[in-house]
């Protein structure tokens, strides 16, 4: 199943979503209208809409409008940190469109990410659900937490592989996590499956985001909508680089600490260090740990019957470690 099969499958769900989430990001303050309305059209895969609805429909929860109350919950949890990470990363380009702080300014990219966050907790308290606005505020320290290990670490090569893990759990695959456990919940699911489902995600997650520090290097910018090294001139020091550091020689690793230390890359600079990754197989390293998560995640789904909902999320987890690097 392809991921255009994927949004077949939920193309009059994820319809709902896209409205649902139009009508929510309205304020009576202009300015949040406008920003909100500025990023909510510009794109976006929905990955974690998508697993909330799969996941719910697997458990075969079907009508109401639940499901399509939370795909909305975790996508603006979701939007409201981009916004916030482009803060703190100075970031000029957004999904292929100039970032919404590079265009309306550092305070107002706050707040309006400050309004999301307020904008996903009255939607939950309106639901009334203790299991969701726990799991769904347990998600969000996480990637707090992680943003900020993350900011302790800023430029540090040394950073382990343990440390980096741990990192990127709670920046991306927590809320990930939180999303599948949405989905067993309202499809009252039992609580083994629901702590099956929330490993799938937590794998999942993993696996997305050591495919996206690979994509940074060397993906397409069309498809990342951002320049590549974008990491490197953040000071993020990511898992392929720290393998190329970790096999490095003396010379190399000076060369990486100098231009991690820069925060500007030359074009020359990237493809020096890409020539570096690839002589010593760091972007494979990382690309296997992904697909060690993605089957990790898959056998989670071991158990279960199938059906096509089931189908989506193995593809899921193959999709994200089979774009193309």
């Amino acid at each position: 199943m392809t991921f255009s099969d994927i949004f077949e499958l939920l193309e009059s769900d994820l319809k709902r979503v896209e409205e649902k989430l139009h009508s929510n990001f309205r304020s009576d303050v202009p300015l949040i209208s406008t920003i909100s309305a500025y990023l909510s059209n510009s794109g976006g895969k929905r990955i974690r809409p998508i697993l909330v609805l799969l996941t719910s429909k697997m458990f075969g929860y079907n009508g109401g409008e639940r499901d399509i109350v939370f795909s909305c919950v975790v996508e603006f949890i979701h939007t409201a940190t981009l916004l916030h990470d482009d803060v703190v990363d100075e970031a000029e380009l957004r999904r292929g469109n100039m970032s919404a702080n590079h265009r309306w300014g550092n305070e107002a990219s706050v707040l309006v990410g400050d309004f999301l966050f307020s904008k996903s907790f009255s939607l939950m308290a309106e639901d009334r659900d203790p299991r969701l606005v726990l799991s769904v505020s347990e998600a969000s320290k996480n990637l707090a937490e992680g943003e900020v290990l993350q900011l302790v670490n800023t430029c540090n090569v040394e950073t382990t592989e343990e440390q980096y893990l741990d990192i990127i759990f709670r920046k991306t695959a927590a809320l990930f996590s939180s999303c599948c456990q949405i989905g067993s919940v309202l499809g009252n699911a039992s609580a083994e499956e629901g702590r099956a489902m929330m490993n799938f995600g937590k794998n999942f997650g993993i696996a997305f985001q050591l495919m996206d520090d690979v994509l940074d290097f060397v993906g397409d910018f069309d498809k990342l909508g951002k320049p590549l090294g974008t990491d490197l001139i953040d000071g993020n020091v990511t898992l392929p680089l720290m393998h190329g550091y970790w096999n490095g020689t003396d010379a190399e690793k000076e060369r990486l600490k100098q231009v991690v230390n820069a925060h500007e890359l030359s074009q020359s600079d990237l493809e020096e260090i890409v020539e570096m990754l690839r002589k010593y197989n760091s972007f494979e390293y990382t690309v296997d740990l992904g697909k060690k998560y993605a089957a990790d995640a898959q056998k989670e789904l071991e158990p279960f019957e199938d059906s096509p909902y089931l189908e989506a999320l193995k593809s899921l987890a193959d999709y994200t470690v089979e774009r193309e690097y």
